[in-house]
């Protein structure tokens, strides 16, 4: 039975060689977790063709009953790096999105609870035409401000992009009860998005960031956009001149975080082996390649804490595995194991209110 298990690494000086594991008994994957300021923690994973939310008051010792999030049965797409995307918007309310299933008739499905989890509105599909899509990320911010980003195929093939999309996005200025047109994102490099690679986005203050795989001349490397959350102009900027020449997805994205100072952490997966970056003045410092393992790495995850302390958290083959960086990028030495990993599956990571860092996976 598939368990979803929330992993907690006590690295406030260093990480200890054998991780406490709370089990979360509910069968199902790619979760994805936030944490609001009092501390509850908000996870939500899919099941076959459903998405799921539950919450846990005591550091994840416990969780709530779960509560499927989608009135209609089998609109979620599951796996990789497909699920049941959360934010926290203000007054507390929890807002989903996810890839809508395209037996179902796809598109990028919301919904929002404003009761604490207790129950999930119908979900509406934000995207105004019927084509192909993926990769739905949402941000949203105590002011009622709320962005959903995804991949859109309605403009259809372009040369120079072969396998890749332009990035979409809608907008709410009132919490989610309404949303703006559909608009394409603008910035100021000619790739589009790999067409089914994650697209991440992050809120800091007032400043707008998203990272995407690009498709451009088929090269598949990472850039990340800056903007103001409240405009559509955006300033490109490559993390890593990988130069990845692939015809086709890698579906895998990057993970990344933006610290109090405007820092940016960053992790990616470029030829089957994965790296992180941080950055520099306009640009980003060369990448640093994780320990070497045999065989395929993929999915990494990046945090780091008040102390400065980075943890990497990716899968290599079918296990999960974890390392520990100082902030300047140096190796601390400190990596282990946390244990096998499904397939089509991926690990989330974030920092408690404790300083001490939290994963959560889904385990047999």
């Amino acid at each position: 039975m598939i368990r979803v298990v929330l992993l907690f690494l006590l690295c406030a000086m260093a990480v200890e060689a054998a991780p406490h594991i709370i089990p979360l008994h509910a069968p199902g994957r790619v979760p994805e977790v936030v944490q609001d300021r009092r501390g509850v923690l908000h996870l939500t994973y899919g099941k076959e063709n459903d998405g799921y939310y539950v919450q846990s008051r005591d550091g994840g010792k416990t969780f709530s009953p779960a509560i499927k999030v989608n009135q209609r049965a089998g609109t979620v797409t599951v796996g990789g790096e497909r699920g049941v995307k959360i934010a926290l918007g203000k007054d507390g309310i929890i807002h989903l999105v996810w890839l809508g299933h395209y037996q179902k008739g796809g598109g990028i499905l919301y919904t929002r609870s404003t009761d604490g989890g207790k129950t999930f509105e119908s979900e509406r599909n934000l995207q105004d035409t019927e084509v192909g899509s993926d990769s739905p990320a949402i941000v949203a911010d105590a002011n009622g401000n709320l962005l959903v980003f995804w991949l859109d195929a309605r403009i259809g093939k372009e040369e120079d992009n072969p396998v890749a999309h332009p990035i979409l996005m809608t907008r709410s200025t009132d919490n989610g009860t309404s949303f703006s047109r559909n608009e394409i994102v603008k910035y100021d490099f000619a790739g589009r998005a790999c067409a089914c690679c994650r697209l991440e986005a992050r809120l800091q203050g007032d400043d707008l960031y998203i990272a995407f795989r690009t498709g451009y001349h088929n090269i598949r490397d990472f850039y990340l956009l800056k903007g103001r959350k409240l405009e559509n102009n955006f300033k490109a900027v490559q993390v890593s001149a990988d130069d990845w020449k692939l015809e086709g997805c890698p579906m895998s994205g990057a993970d990344f975080r933006v610290e109090k100072n405007g820092q940016v952490l960053i992790s990616w997966m470029s030829q089957g082996k994965v790296y992180w970056s941080h950055s520099r003045g306009a640009g980003f410092v060369p990448r640093i390649q994780l320990p070497a393992n045999e065989g395929t790495a993929n999915h990494p995850m990046i945090v780091a804490n008040r102390n400065r302390d980075v943890l990497l958290v990716w899968k290599q083959n079918t296990e999960l595995r974890w390392a520990r960086y100082a902030i300047d990028g140096k190796f601390t030495g400190e990596q282990g194991s946390v244990g096998a990993m499904p397939s089509k599956d991926k690990a989330v990571a974030i920092v408690g209110r404790d300083d001490k860092f939290y994963v959560v996976v889904a385990a047999q």
